[in-house]
């Protein structure tokens, strides 16, 4: 299953329970080359302050923290966020660092959460540097520590400290993180394109079909194996809406029946000659005989042997046996 949203958790339930009574195993695949090295990032994080090592946590969480504040900015949910900064948080107090226990709870209240902490200033007595932000795309909206600064170029002053700044314009979007200083008068944030092809995707989940939902539409797209494009299902029998989801999920299972059968795919044209192959065959038929065929005959002759030469022409294959008795002394 891909989904391109609007986010609902209850809909890829609705889908799945309809893959599954089909007889498919859902699974479930992001257009977001971002996504998946979120998911691991997170699942890392989550491995190391299992294993009490908070400092394998903390270089876990700041990707995880860094890669959503860049989704934040795609206006994408980040529930990741808070959990990014939750790990930072614990793993501060178990260091008894107490600067990074404010700032993590000051991030931690920015972004609706709570902590047990009493709200302070962080900033406080601070150096003030100012600095120009530039994204790789000219305009782009420019966000620092979650919260939306201008577009870039933008112009700012920034305390002194560790920062997230992040940048988002359609399908491209990143982030830098680091500490502001006085000799760096100048950040770049990079915008790598996030879009991944269908091909791709399916290839990262080993699938061969997917259900692609766009809002109420749901599409069946699919190929036999990666070294073809993928390609819609089922012509206008593939296409229809979230109710209409059973049948989709029927057209997948037959094109999957047939492609194992090694039947003919009906959603792919059939191979035939076009008329400039055609007549670049019919030319190799006036062609001079090799050689080597007139040294083979001269060999049949010599031995009283019956050759059996195939003709290939335009349109079949033909037969034809030259009968050569042996020479007499």
């Amino acid at each position: 299953m891909i989904d391109l949203g609007p986010d609902d958790p209850a809909i890829r339930q609705q889908l799945a329970a309809a893959l599954l009574a089909g007889g498919l195993d859902p699974v479930i695949g992001s257009p977001d080359s971002d996504a998946l090295p979120l998911e691991v990032a997170l699942a890392e994080a989550q491995r190391a302050f299992g294993a009490l090592d908070c400092k394998a946590t903390i270089a876990a969480s700041r990707d995880v923290i860094g890669i959503a504040a860049a989704r934040q900015a795609a206006g994408l949910p980040v529930p990741e966020l808070v959990r990014g900064w939750m790990y930072l948080l614990l793993c501060a107090e178990r260091d008894g660092d107490t600067d990074a226990v404010m700032t993590a709870s000051a991030r931690l209240r920015a972004l609706g959460e709570p902590t047990k902490y009493p709200e302070v200033d962080t900033m406080l007595d601070r150096d003030m540097f100012p600095v120009e932000i530039r994204a790789e795309i000219a305009g782009a909206p420019i966000w620092i520590d979650f919260a939306l600064a201008g577009t870039s170029p933008l112009k700012v002053t920034l305390s002194a400290g560790e920062h997230v700044i992040a940048s988002a314009s359609g399908t491209r979007r990143g982030w830098a993180a680091g500490t502001a200083v006085r000799n760096q008068p100048t950040i770049t944030v990079p915008m790598p394109e996030q879009r991944r092809k269908l091909g791709d995707i399916l290839a990262q989940v080993s699938a061969r079909v997917a259900i692609v939902r766009t809002g109420e539409r749901i599409a069946a797209w699919g190929r036999v194996g990666r070294s073809e494009a993928p390609h819609a299902l089922g012509g206008d029998d593939g296409v229809g809406t979230l109710a209409e989801a059973p049948r989709l999920v029927a057209v997948i299972a037959d094109r999957v029946q047939a492609w194992t059968d090694r039947a003919p795919d009906p959603d792919q044209p059939l191979l035939v000659e076009d008329p400039k192959t055609r007549g670049t065959r019919k030319e190799r038929v006036d062609e001079p005989t090799r050689w080597w065929v007139y040294a083979a005959i001269l060999g049949a002759v010599g031995g009283g042997v019956t050759l059996m030469l195939l003709h290939d022409t335009a349109s079949n294959t033909q037969r034809v046996e030259l009968d050569y008795p042996a020479s007499r002394p």
